[in-house]
This record gives C-alpha cells, structure tokens and sequence, in this order.
C-alpha cells in the first residue's frame, strides 16, 4: 500500500520547458515525505511535460514522490489548475506555475502548520527573484487572527505585498470541492476573483511566516506582460463584479479599495492599446468607475498615497463624467447627436474629450 497524500503541488505548463530543470529540482530538493506532483500540459507546443517528467521520474524512484501527468488542449491557466485540482489527491493543494520554484524546506514548513492547526487555508509568504539572481525578501509578520473573519479583514487591510495570487494559499482539497472553488476559464487575471471567494468560504484560515515560494516577477514572454486589452478588460470587470458582491462585508472597504487599486494599475496601460481596442474596453472600464462611488475613501486614500495617480484618477473621472453628461444632453436636446472622441497620447494617461454638435437630417427621424 502506498503512503498516504499529504499534499499535492499542481503544476499548470504552457510553453515553459526552459524553466523545467529549475521548477522540478526545486520540487525534488523538498525531501518532503506523501508528496504528490499534478503535471498539466495546457496545449504546450515544445516538450515542456516531458522535460518535467525526465526530472521528476528520476527522484519518484528514490524519493516517496508521486507524479501524475495530464495533457489538454490550450484553454488557459484556469481550465489547467481545475484540471489539476481533480486529478490530484492529497489532503491539501497548492500551485506552482511552471517557470518558478518552491523555497529550499518550504513544505516542510507548510505542512508542519498545517498539521497542528487543520485549516480550510493556510496563506504563506514569496520571494520575488529576478533572472539576475537578485532576490526581494518580505519585511513584515502576518498579524494575528484569532478567526476566520478576523484573518480576512488583516488580509485585506495590512498584508502588504499582493494576497490575489493563487500560488500563495494552500488550501485543503475537499474545502475546494466541496464548495465547488473552481477558477473562471477563459480570463485573465484570475486568481483576483477567485481568491476572494475561496477566503470567504473558509471557516478557519491560518497564516505562516516562512516564505516557501519563489515568484520570477515579469519574465520576458509572461502572461502579466502581454494582452494588454483583455488584461484591462478582465480586470476590469473583475472588479465591478466584486465589489457589488463584497462591499456589504465586514471587510468589504479593505477589499474594494484593493480591487480599484489593480483597476487604476492596470488602466496606466491604457495607452498601449489600440484606438480599436480601447473602444471595445471603454464599456468595462466604465461599469468599474461607476462602482467607485461604494467607496468614497478608496478613492481618496489612492489620491494621496499612490505614485502618479493623478493623471489615471482624472482620467477616468473624465470617463465617468463624459457618459453621465453624455446620456443627460441626448435626453435634453433630443435630435441632435453628440459625437465623442477619446485621444490618449503615447507620452502619458491623458484624456481630451470633445462634444460636437451637428444637426441630424430630416430622413434621420423617420
């Protein structure tokens, strides 16, 4: 009989059979004992699974490692990660994208706390490495939480690096199922609507000091580098979804100004788009800026405490503005059309919206 799961590490791959040798060693190195590896190939075109499989067999041969392999056609990360959560079977789960690594004892660390106090999730710490070799440690102690309501206002109001990424919280397999905590296909940025509905089904939530995940921040090629468009549209939309949903709990505030935070983050990038594409995400941005009136405090607190805000803040009171007024001079002039036209110059977040009026043809009205 084989030894029991204790935790499985799920490992979405698309395209990353370079960083294979670095991940699996990274997973191997753990001398973690009930260890299980989910390996799901997202449709990659070089032999990313197969490189992960060479290193991995090696050490399941030596080591109690378990590795299973699942290949799918290209549907995103998120179809792969609940791919992964079904197939695997440890008592708990956790992720690893494909081009990082788990930290050197790390799920020794994680399990140890996980054993002493049986938590729905357990949030952990990252290392941000850089292909330099530069590594950025956190500087903070999670605050004590003495249940799960209080665990998710510190989550939101004093954690201070990002708490969306999915890789960060180990979460126990049956909690997932169970509450059916699957993550949204075919969207980006996933892990900001996701994350959110998984703390707020936890009935106990636990923190640990040791970091034992090491994150490569913007890696040439990475998904937080490219699609842009639908970068701003998801997250966007994300938004405006959350905060209707979340702004009416305890910590509702916390969370919603985290949310227009990632908002006004991502429309700084505005600017990259095409005059095509911005039109098609004017909708979506526009539905996010009409939430920010439930927070009133998160616009202000971002005013005063965000590098250069101010441009991104106008710009998209400007947005809001010009629809309201828009929609008021058609009810009141009737027949004649208001034409808007956005520009944004590639030097900066500046908007100059123009209102001109031009008579409609008697054929117009029929």
């Amino acid at each position: 009989m084989g030894t029991e799961k204790k935790l499985s590490v799920i490992v979405p791959l698309f395209n990353v059979e370079q960083y294979a040798e670095r991940a699996a060693k990274s997973i191997f190195s753990q001398a973690f004992d009930g260890l299980e590896v989910v390996l799901v190939d997202d449709g990659s075109t070089d032999n990313s699974l197969g490189a992960f499989e060479e290193f991995l067999m090696d050490a399941s041969n030596e080591q109690n490692l378990s590795v299973v392999s699942i290949r799918q056609k290209n549907e995103g990360l998120s179809s792969a990660r609940n791919a992964g959560i079904r197939a695997a079977s440890g008592e708990y789960v956790m992720f690893l994208d494909g081009d990082d690594v788990l930290l050197s004892g790390g799920l020794n660390s994680i399990y140890a706390g996980l054993a002493a106090r049986k938590t729905d999730v357990l949030m952990g710490k990252y290392v941000i490495m850089q292909e330099k070799g530069r590594e950025i440690w956190p500087e903070y102690s999670f605050p004590a939480a003495s249940s799960a309501s209080a665990a998710r206002a510190a989550i939101y109001s004093e954690v201070l690096d990002s708490v969306w990424n999915a890789w960060r919280y180990v979460c126990k397999r049956d909690f997932l199922l169970d509450n059916e905590l699957f993550f949204i296909p075919g969207i980006i940025c996933e892990d900001m609507e996701w994350t959110p509905r998984v703390l707020r089904a936890a009935n106990s939530i636990a923190f640990t000091d040791a970091p034992f995940y090491g994150y490569y921040y913007n890696r040439p090629g990475c998904i937080t580098r490219t699609y842009v468009g639908k970068r701003i549209k998801d997250v966007n939309r994300i938004v405006a979804d959350s905060v209707e949903k979340y702004i009416d709990e305890p910590y509702g505030e916390a969370l919603t100004y985290r949310l227009i935070r990632e908002s006004f983050y991502c429309m700084s990038r505005y600017c990259l788009c095409s005059r095509a594409e911005r039109k098609e995400l004017r909708p979506a941005i526009e539905r996010a800026i009409e939430q920010y009136h439930h927070s009133p405090s998160a616009i202000i607190r971002l005013f005063l405490t965000t590098k250069n805000i101010v441009p991104i803040y106008i710009w998209s009171v400007m947005l809001f503005l010009a629809k309201s007024a828009r929609g008021a001079l058609k009810s009141i002039l009737g027949p004649i059309t208001l034409r808007r036209r956005a520009t944004v110059p590639s030097n900066g977040i500046e908007s100059a919206i123009r209102l001109t009026e031009t008579k409609e043809s008697p054929a117009s009205n029929k």
